[in-house]
């Protein structure tokens, strides 16, 4: 038996023979799948033609009858006068006149039986008091008797029956439950309880005449038995013995008599129901249905429809294969216009087989609600409840609102054809959706998808009102629809939120909501890159203001950008500090290794980044900036160490060992706009630390020079980056670098305050007595 695997290499085998490509194949097998399954959703014939409802102006030209044709009542209105003809049909019975004779013939060789058996056990008492050894022959007679009488009975009745034989009172007792018997089937006894029998009266068939009678009239099982008791009780007195015994014999020789026909039921209903008209009128052939702008009527409708299904049935039976080839027709234009704008606008879209799935899933599963509410015969508005806001939200999370808005069209227009062309619901699904989808444009958490219900119901209710109005619609009926539009604007956003999950992890596709959750600081690489690599970390900071203000500048997905940014670099947590930004001292530890190990060490980050980054499974349009940020350009300053080492060197072999492809990333380019930009980004930011006074000028010089040399390097050849886009990317560049490397107002210095110090007063002159004396000077010494 073969593998998976032995299958898709022998299948891609196959193809390469045919020299059809793998992926074009299943996109033919995808597209051809999708038209057969909406193709037979589409109504078969008489629901093809042109929708029109009561109330509506018919807006083709006069319509004439191509041939006569019979008008036909409304469906519904047919059924439901089919329904009362049904319940009015009484259930037919018949009296089998067979019963009661057979029941007497019972009883009466019952009673014969069951004397005999008296006399058979009055031998074996006297042959068993004689010791005789007949009595063993007795015995068994006795069992044989008692058992050929259906009945069993205890030895407390046998002794009963005994003693009722003796005094003559079994004959009597036999009389009594035969004349019993007798009264009870005169009157009837009904095969089934009265209250099954609705209403209650009953047809009671005599050959081929019916006698109407109410059920009040017969006897049931219920009736037969308390008949029994009451006139038992009244022959036997207290005697509750006796009673009992005649009880449990005539009960069982009661058999109903009157018994329900439901042959002749049937027949009567059949009858009833071919007595209902299927047709109201008649229209000969070239009469005029209805006229160009007239106003259609309910008796316009129906002539409308019964046309449509006369043609349904004049038509030739080859008209079925090619109604088919024309529903499939109908749903490949739908279609096409889809996957021709997905494919000019939205090659990611259009490459990626899985996405097309994924779509033709959604798609799928609105035709398929649409063909449900069709089929169901119900009177009730469900085709309201067809989600298609559910698939507008889910395209444009996954996607983008132009995705999701077309995408809303498309499943419209089939919704409309699937329904017969049903106008209404196009609208109101086109209405509903489209405003779904400009609720859910920007949304920044799962929570928000809950904020759709109200425009969703506005999209619907302004449908509703509108064409109730223009219809004469009763007020019942638009509230009625109303109330279905509620309960879808209900249910949409709870399946959106459902399916999302679902879809994400099955098509294994990352939407924005994805994205934001993975930007969140608290996620375990985030947290490592800033604990073992704080300056790889600050970097990425950096490039994510970068990059996302360059993708708003040129239409690219911002957050992707942004998670792309701070994920770039995981893979320097594994050998943080052979990276400058993460160095705490000035000796590098490349000083002691060669240059071709240094530019190993450093393009590893790619890889052990890539390792990382599926370990804890992120997204791969997230793994796709690892190695697509550094593209396949070439280490230049371990490249160019490595040329002086052997310029130096007195070994002139050393200059052609060098080979430059050994100081290159692996690669691939950028793919992506997203991509594209963030290899710019990471090259700029890289450029301008090593300015020394980055002035604006300085700044935006160092932008063009980098941007024109990832450009004429190549490493832009396989993104989608216009030389238009290149311009509005270096102008945000410049507008995100002048704000971080603004010019700051250098401040005087803050002059210390002087001192001032108090001036001394002369000290005032001692009295005469207080001088000393000439000569001598304090402390007693001397000149």
């Amino acid at each position: 038996m073969m593998t998976d695997g032995q299958f898709r290499s022998r299948l891609d085998r196959f193809m390469q023979l045919l020299r059809i490509p793998t992926a074009l194949a299943a996109k033919v097998v995808l597209a051809a799948g999708l038209l057969v399954a909406l193709a037979l959703m589409f109504p078969r014939g008489e629901s093809l033609e042109l929708d029109f409802k009561v109330g509506g102006i018919w807006a083709q030209k006069d319509l004439i009858a191509p041939f006569s044709f019979p008008v036909f009542r409304d469906e519904r209105e047919y059924q439901r006068d089919v329904s009362e003809a049904r319940e009015k049909v009484l259930q037919v019975f018949e009296r089998d006149t067979l019963v009661v004779a057979r029941q007497l013939r019972r009883l009466d060789e019952f009673f014969r039986r069951a004397s005999e058996a008296i006399k058979v056990d009055r031998q074996y008492k006297k042959a068993l008091r004689r010791g005789d050894p007949a009595a063993a022959q007795d015995s068994m007679l006795f069992a044989q008797l008692a058992a050929s009488l259906d009945i069993p009975f205890a030895p407390r009745e046998w002794a009963l029956l005994d003693v009722l034989y003796g005094s003559g009172g079994l004959g009597r007792m036999h009389v009594l439950t035969k004349t019993t018997l007798q009264e009870l089937h005169a009157v009837g006894i009904l095969d089934r309880s009265k209250g099954t029998i609705i209403p209650s009266e009953l047809a009671q068939r005599h050959g081929n005449t019916e006698e109407i009678l109410p059920t009040s009239r017969f006897y049931d099982h219920t009736d037969v038995v308390a008949q029994l008791e009451t006139r038992l009780l009244q022959f036997y007195g207290g005697d509750n013995d006796t009673v009992s015994l005649a009880y449990k014999i005539a009960v069982m020789h009661v058999a109903p008599n009157v018994k329900f026909s439901e042959e002749a039921t049937a027949q009567s209903i059949a009858t009833a129901v071919d007595a209902i008209p299927r047709t109201i009128g008649f229209v000969q052939e070239n009469e005029r249905i209805v006229s160009k702008h007239e106003r259609i009527t309910p008796e316009t409708r129906l002539k409308l429809e019964s046309l449509r299904r006369v043609k349904v049935e004049r038509g030739p039976a080859s008209d079925s294969a090619l109604q088919l080839f024309g529903t499939a027709l109908h749903a490949a234009v739908v279609i096409a216009l889809y996957a021709i704008y997905l494919y000019l606008f939205r090659k990611r879209i259009f490459n990626n087989n899985r996405r097309l799935a994924l779509i033709a899933l959604l798609i799928l599963m609105e035709g398929f609600f649409a063909y449900m509410s069709r089929e169901l015969d119900v009177t009730t508005p469900i085709e309201y409840l067809i989600v298609v806001p559910a698939a507008a939200m889910l395209l444009t999370i996954i996607f983008d609102s132009r995705v999701g808005f077309y995408g809303t069209v498309i499943i419209a227009f089939l919704v409309a054809g699937i329904r017969g062309n049903d106008y209404s619901i196009a609208l109101a699904s086109l209405a509903a959706g489209a405003l779904s989808v400009y609720s859910v444009r920007d949304m920044k958490n799962r929570t928000q998808l809950f904020r759709s219900l109200g425009f969703i119901f506005v999209g619907y209710a302004a449908t509703i009102i509108s064409l109730g109005l223009e219809r004469y619609e009763p007020l019942s009926v638009i509230l009625e629809q109303l109330s279905f539009a509620l309960v879808n604007a209900i249910v949409s956003p709870v399946l959106t939120y459902g399916l999302l999950i679902f879809l994400e992890r099955v098509f294994k596709v990352t939407t924005d909501l994805t994205l934001m959750e993975l930007a969140h600081f608290n996620h375990p690489l985030l947290r490592m890159l800033a604990e073992k690599t704080p300056g790889t970390y600050h970097h990425s900071m950096t490039i994510a203001s970068l990059a996302e203000a360059a993708a708003s500048a040129v239409g690219a997905n911002e957050v992707l950008v942004r998670v792309g940014a701070y994920f770039h670099d995981i893979g320097k947590v594994e050998k943080p500090t052979y990276f400058v930004e993460n160095q705490k001292s000035s000796r590098s530890r490349h000083d002691k290794l060669s240059p071709r190990m240094s530019s190993l060490i450093i393009a590893a980050h790619v890889k052990d980044g890539i390792a990382l980054a599926r370990e804890y499974k992120l997204p791969e349009e997230v793994i796709d900036f690892i190695p697509m940020h550094h593209g396949t350009t070439r280490i230049d300053y371990f490249y160019s160490k490595a040329l002086k080492l052997a310029e130096s060197s007195d070994d002139e072999t050393k200059l052609d060992e060098i080979n430059e492809q050994d100081y290159r990333y692996p690669g691939p380019r950028p793919q992506s706009k997203e991509t594209g930009i963030m290899m710019l980004a990471d090259a700029v930011e890289a450029t301008v630390r090593t300015i020394e006074d980055p002035t604006p000028q300085r700044l935006g010089d160092a932008i063009d020079e980098m941007v024109k040399r990832r450009l004429d390097e190549g490493e832009l050849d396989e993104c989608p980056l216009t030389l238009k886009d290149l311009t509005r990317i270096k102008a945000a560049f410049l507008g995100v670098l002048v704000g971080i490397y603004h010019t700051r107002v250098k401040y005087p210095e803050t002059p210390k305050p002087r001192i001032r110090r108090p001036k001394l007063k002369p000290a005032p002159e001692p009295p005469e007595d207080t001088l000393p004396q000439t000569g001598s000077l304090p402390g007693g010494d001397h000149e």
